[in-house]
C-alpha cells in the first residue's frame, strides 16, 4: 500500500521547480499566471452555475451548461495542480486530474456536436429583437384591440338601452339572457318575469306560428343559417296579439360553438293591420275590374250575338220562303215528270214506227238516258232542297240568341244547330289538309233528358263556344293524338276513337233535378297554366286576330253567373282535354214557377 501511495504521490520524483532552476522570475511568472487562469477557471463555472439557477424555467439545455461548467472547472484545477508540482512532484494526481479533464472534454465536444445545430436553431439576437419588436407591437394591437373592445361594448350597450328595436338574447339552453327596456315596453314582461326562462314556460309564441319558429330556430344552432329573419306573432303579458319581425344572429366562442342568439324585434302590428286594409281595398278595387270587365266583355258579345241573331234570323226568313217555294213545286214536278213520263211510254207503245224526224230527234238528246236520269235528278234537287230547309231550320234556331226570357226547350235542338253551322269547320277543308287531318269526326251520345228550362239564345251561343275552342284545338294539335289515354279524364265515353281527330258530346241526366253536357276532344291537352286562366276575359293564346279571349269567358258567365250551374275543365298535356256544363233542370230564380 506504501509503494502505491508513493507512486501516486510522487514521491520517487523531484518537484517541477527544478526544472526552472528555482529562477525565481520565472517560477513567479508560471505561479501567478496559473493562479490567475485556476482562479477564472473557477469563477466561470460558479457564473454558469448561477446563471443556470436563475433561468432554469426558460435557459435551452441546461445540461450542456452544466457540463460545460465541470469542463472549465476540471481545466482551472489542472492550473492549480501546475503550481502545486512546482515544489510538489505529485505528478500521478496531476495526471489524474488532466485524464479527468480530458474525459469531460471528450464528452463535452460530443454534446457540442449533438446540440450545435438545435443551437444554430434558435433565432440570432437579430430575430430575437424582431420578434421582441413584433410581440411588442401586437400587445400594442392588443391593447388596442381591447380599447376598441371596450368602446364597443359600450356603443353597444348604448345602442341596447336607446335602439327603437327589442334586443333579446338567448342562451344556449334557449333561455332568456337579456331583455332591453324596449322589450318590455312591446310585449309587457319585466326582466324578473323572463330572464333564465324558455319561452314553453309562459305564453309568448302563437300556436299556429310555432312551428315555422321552431325550424328557424334550429337552422340559428345547428350552423346553417346563422343569420335570419321571421315574421310571426307573439302574445303580450295582456293577452293581446303583436305582429312582430325578428332579426335573429348567432354568437360563436372562439372554437366557433355557438353560445347565443341575440333577436332584434321591430313591432309591426300597425303596418300588417295597415297592409291588410290595403290588401281589402286592392281585393276590392280588383273584384270591381273584373266585373267591369266581364260586364264589358259580355255586352260586347251580346252585342255581337245580338247582331248576328239577327242577321241570321233575316237570312234565315229570306231564305226560307224561296225554298218552301221550291221545295213544294218540286213534289208536283216530279208528279207532272212522271205523268209525262208515263205518256211518253204510252206512244212508244202505240206508236212503234215514228216519222223520221222524231227518231233523229230522240237520237240526238239521248232519249233512253233521258228517261232514265230526270227522275233522279228530280229527287236530287228534293234532297238539296231538304238540306237547305235542315240548314234554315238550324240558322233559325241559331237566331233565338237574342232572346231574353226564360224557356222549357230540347238542349239535343241546339247542340245539333251548333254544329249544323259548324259543319264546315267539321268537313275536310284546306286547313284540314295542310295539317295531315282528312276531317273532324263527331260522336254524339245523348242521354234521355227532360227540356230543360234556361235562356235558348245564350246557352246556345255557350254550347258553339265550346265546340269552337275543341275544332281549333284539333286543328292546332296538326296530327291526330293516338297517344291520348282518355280514361284519365272523368266521364269520357269508352267508344272515344283515337285514330282520327275526333269530337264527343256526350249528356245524361245526373239525377232528377240536374244535366250534364260533356265535350271532349283528343286534341294535345291544355297546360296547367292555361286553365287556371282560361275563364278570364281577353285572356287567350291563339295569334292575334284569331281570337278575342271572350268565348270561354263568355260561357263561363252564361252556364254559371246566368244558369246557377257549373263550367269545369278536366285536361292533362298530351291526353285531350273535355269541358264538362252542368245545369239545373229547373231555374230557382225569384218569381218564376216551379
Amino acid at each position: 500500500m506504501i509503494p502505491y501511495l508513493s507512486l501516486i504521490l510522487g514521491f520517487t520524483f523531484i518537484p517541477h521547480g527544478h526544472c526552472y532552476l528555482w529562477h525565481w522570475e520565472l517560477v513567479s511568472l508560471h505561479v501567478i499566471a496559473d493562479a490567475v487562469i485556476g482562479f477564472c477557471y473557477y469563477s466561470i463555472p460558479a457564473l454558469i452555475l448561477y446563471f443556470v439557477r436563475q433561468r432554469l424555467q426558460d435557459i435551452p439545455y441546461p445540461a450542456f451548461f452544466l457540463l460545460f461548467a465541470a469542463f472549465i472547472l476540471c481545466c482551472g484545477t489542472s492550473h492549480l495542480m501546475e503550481i502545486w508540482t512546482l515544489w510538489y512532484p505529485h505528478y500521478w494526481l496531476s495526471g489524474a486530474i488532466k485524464a479527468l479533464t480530458a474525459a469531460v472534454s471528450l464528452v463535452t465536444v460530443f454534446m457540442i456536436f449533438q446540440v450545435m445545430p438545435l443551437a444554430l436553431a434558435l433565432p440570432s439576437p437579430g430575430q430575437l429583437e424582431e420578434a421582441n419588436r413584433l410581440l411588442a407591437a401586437e400587445i400594442q394591437e392588443r391593447q388596442e384591440a381591447e380599447a376598441e373592445l371596450i368602446q364597443a361594448h359600450q356603443t353597444l350597450k348604448f345602442h341596447f338601452e336607446n335602439t327603437p328595436l327589442a334586443v333579446v338574447e338567448w342562451d344556449s339552453n334557449m333561455q332568456v339572457h337579456r331583455w332591453s327596456e324596449r322589450a318590455e315596453h312591446i310585449f309587457g314582461w319585466r326582466p324578473e318575469d323572463v330572464l333564465k326562462k324558455h319561452p314553453s314556460e309562459w305564453q309568448f309564441i302563437h300556436p299556429e306560428d310555432l312551428p315555422e319558429v321552431s325550424r328557424i330556430i334550429n337552422q340559428l344552432w345547428d350552423g346553417s343559417q346563422p343569420r335570419n329573419t321571421m315574421v310571426n306573432r307573439n302574445y303580450k303579458k295582456d293577452g293581446s296579439v303583436v305582429h312582430c319581425e325578428w332579426y335573429n344572429s348567432v354568437l360563436f366562442d372562439e372554437a366557433g360553438k355557438v353560445v347565443s342568439i341575440i333577436s332584434l324585434v321591430q313591432d309591426t302590428t300597425q303596418r300588417v293591420l295597415a297592409e291588410e286594409k290595403l290588401r281589402e281595398k286592392t281585393k276590392e278595387l280588383e273584384t270591381a275590374i273584373s266585373h267591369l270587365q266581364r260586364t264589358q266583355a259580355q255586352l260586347i258579345q251580346s252585342e255581337k250575338m245580338s247582331s248576328l241573331g239577327q242577321l241570321v234570323a233575316g237570312i234565315a226568313h229570306e231564305i226560307n220562303n224561296p225554298v218552301n217555294f221550291i221545295y213544294a213545286n218540286i213534289i208536283h214536278a216530279h208528279q207532272y215528270l212522271d205523268s209525262l213520263l208515263e205518256l211518253l211510254g204510252l206512244y212508244s207503245k202505240s206508236y212503234n214506227q215514228p216519222v223520221r224526224e222524231i227518231q233523229e230527234k230522240a237520237e240526238e238528246i239521248d232519249l233512253d238516258y233521258l228517261v232514265s236520269d230526270l227522275p233522279k235528278l228530280i229527287s236530287s234537287m228534293r234532297s238539296g232542297a231538304e238540306r237547305i230547309r235542315s240548314i234554315v231550320t238550324s240558322l233559325r234556331t241559331f237566331s233565338r240568341l237574342d232572346e231574353s226570357d226564360l224557356k222549357a226547350v230540347d238542349i239535343h235542338s241546339g247542340i245539333d244547330s251548333a254544329l249544323m253551322i259548324l259543319q264546315h269547320r267539321l268537313n275536310p277543308n284546306d286547313i284540314h289538309i295542310k295539317n295531315g287531318m282528312s276531317g273532324i269526326v263527331v260522336i254524339k251520345e245523348y242521354g234521355n233528358l227532360p227540356q230543360i228550362e234556361c235562356y235558348p239564345g245564350q246557352l246556345n251561343q255557350a254550347i258553339i263556344n265550346l265546340i269552337n275552342n275543341a275544332i281549333d284545338a284539333l286543328e292546332d294539335s296538326k296530327i291526330p293524338n293516338a297517344e291520348c289515354q282518355p280514361q284519365n279524364l272523368p266521364d269520357w265515353p269508352a267508344s272515344f276513337p283515337l285514330s282520327v281527330p275526333t269530337i264527343t258530346i256526350k249528356t245524361e241526366l245526373i239525377d232528377p233535378h240536374r244535366v250534364a253536357i260533356y265535350i271532349a276532344d283528343n286534341g294535345p291537352g291544355i297546360p296547367e297554366s292555361v286553365k287556371q286562366r282560361m275563364f278570364d276575359p281577353f285572356f287567350t293564346t291563339k295569334p292575334v286576330g284569331k281570337g278575342t279571349g271572350l268565348g270561354l269567358s263568355i260561357s263561363y258567365q252564361i252556364v254559371v253567373d246566368k244558369h246557377q250551374g257549373r263550367l269545369e275543365c278536366f285536361s292533362t298535356p298530351g291526353q285531350g282535354a273535355q269541358f264538362t256544363i252542368e245545369l239545373p233542370v229547373q231555374q230557382k230564380l225569384p218569381g218564376l214557377a216551379g
